[in-house]
């Protein structure tokens, strides 16, 4: 079920996008003759003359829109601007792991967050860097100059201490950049699927970033190299405080990782 679906989605972007409409009027028109001649409705002299037409139009319509038709990698490497808004992603997620600088375009959906994976029972977990202004610095070489990184970062682990009052709701900082970006979609699930995003050097627009989407059923191989990748950046950035207000009698609190 999981691959028919997969496949009609896949046959729909084509053809929203104009893609490969050769191969697919070819085969309407050999389906269509097919059942025509089953039926007793259609001769062979129709028949042949019909699949003789569509192999003619798939022809052409390959020669006329070669120059101008996305390869095969144009299908792959998207933006953000193919993905909508992040809040989309949620209803259903039952395992979200994020990992960016500040987190930021992922944070201003906390409300979303709660609602559909938190209140729902399920688990997330946020990697953001570290605040060492070091790092800050370090990272502001390469990303865009758009916003203030060090504010952005504070306002992000602001929110993160806020999210950490919810059960199965985690963060940590890491103490380096990686130059990527990455949320993991339920890892554990055959409908898995990871984002993976390359930051550049000085965007111009944060949106111009390239995107890819690992699904699991599509490459297991990759799509496990990067869920452990996401493992090894957890294990590296090590426990965070809560940001949690403690009195001189309590001991301050760790928040551990949620059991997945």
């Amino acid at each position: 079920m999981a691959t028919l679906r997969d496949m009609s989605r896949r046959t729909l972007d084509d053809v929203r996008h104009g893609r490969h409409l050769e191969a697919y009027v070819l085969f309407a028109a050999c389906v269509a003759v097919a059942v025509l001649g089953l039926a007793g409705v259609a001769s062979l002299t129709v028949a042949a003359s019909v699949i003789l037409l569509a192999t003619g139009l798939a022809v052409f319509q390959g020669a006329a829109a070669a120059p101008d038709e996305p390869t095969a990698l144009d299908a792959v490497l998207r933006d953000r601007a193919d993905f909508g808004a992040f809040s989309s992603l949620l209803p259903g997620v039952r395992d979200l792991r994020v990992y960016g600088p500040t987190a930021v375009n992922v944070l201003v959906n906390a409300a979303d967050i709660r609602r559909f994976v938190l209140a729902a029972g399920g688990t997330v977990r946020v990697i953001v860097q570290d605040d060492n202004p070091g790092l800050i610095a370090e990272a502001a070489l390469q990303l865009d100059d758009n916003l203030d990184l060090e504010s952005t970062l504070r306002s992000s682990l602001a929110t993160l201490g806020k999210l950490a009052t919810e059960p199965r709701f985690s963060f940590r900082k890491l103490p380096v950049h990686t130059g990527f970006s990455l949320v993991v979609v339920d890892a554990e699930h055959r409908n898995g699927y990871v984002i993976f995003e390359s930051h550049g050097f000085k965007d111009e627009n944060i949106a111009d970033r390239m995107h890819i989407v690992i699904r699991r059923n599509e490459s297991p191989r990759w799509f496990a190299y990067w869920v452990a990748r996401f493992e090894a950046m957890w294990e590296a950035a090590g426990p965070v405080l809560s940001a949690l207000p403690v009195s001189s009698a309590d001991t301050p609190r760790i928040l551990p990782p949620p059991h997945l």
